[in-house]
């Protein structure tokens, strides 16, 4: 049975589980995907026509299911003609023959590419639907980091723009972090004195609404997925003009 809709720590986030019907999905541990390939340049030139061809086919042979593919199945066919052509006329070591059929291998990748980012679009990290395009594809396999962000750094305090205004700078140990900044301005070692400021994204609040001339103290945390919260920085304190 699902569990009913709830926030994830009280008026910080909501669940990103949540659904319209008001329950919260169940969301696995982990998470397998597979991907087509979108980088060609390991196959030899040999090895790239006959791969590219059965791309070509079984994606024209399952056109339901890759409707509107961003190079057109009928371009796909040229390119792969021109390329098997060039490499044949390659082996007269020619320049321009060589030339040539460099032109027509970096045409024919960026293709493959191109269309190896659609298909992942459409699949979605479904085995069966990249299957059907003929790409040849890896598996990934991504496990949620639901541990506790470590403790931002280096918390910085200075004036700010107005009276009674501070602007805290910090370095969070994840990237596009959202943190909670509490503030304090009795005694930093009584936690019933820490009052939450408010929610930032990144590595900078700017608080407003002190008295000038206290003493306020700050500390700031990273939330991490699910709600969980990460380790409180180290305190540090300015006096408000």
């Amino acid at each position: 049975m699902a569990d009913p809709l709830t926030y994830d720590t009280p008026g910080l986030l909501w669940d990103s589980a949540a659904t319209w019907d008001g329950v919260a999905a169940a969301r696995p541990r982990s998470m397998n995907n597979t991907k087509a390939i979108i980088d060609f340049s390991p196959y030899t030139a040999a090895e790239l026509g006959p791969v590219a061809q059965s791309i070509h086919d079984n994606m024209t042979t399952n056109a339901a299911t890759f409707g509107s593919p961003p190079v057109t199945m009928t371009a796909m066919q040229t390119l792969v003609t021109t390329y098997d052509t060039k490499l044949v006329v390659r082996a007269s070591r020619a320049s321009v023959d060589v030339l040539a059929f460099n032109e027509a291998r970096e045409a024919l990748d960026e293709a493959l590419g191109v269309l190896g980012n659609y298909v992942n679009g459409v699949a979605k990290g479904d085995p069966m639907i990249v299957e059907k395009s003929g790409f040849p594809s890896y598996l990934t396999t991504r496990t949620p980091d639901t541990s506790a962000p470590a403790a931002p750094q280096d918390l910085r305090l200075a004036q700010g723009d107005m009276s009674g205004s501070i602007r805290a700078r910090y370095k969070p140990d994840r990237q596009k972090s959202t943190n909670e900044v509490q503030t304090n301005t009795g005694d930093p070692n009584t936690e019933a004195d820490w009052h939450t400021k408010g929610i930032f994204q990144g590595g900078r609040a700017d608080l407003t609404g002190f008295t000038p001339g206290t003493v306020v103290w700050v500390r700031v945390r990273t939330v991490g997925l699910k709600g969980v919260m990460g380790i409180w920085s180290d305190p540090a304190q300015i006096r408000v003009l």
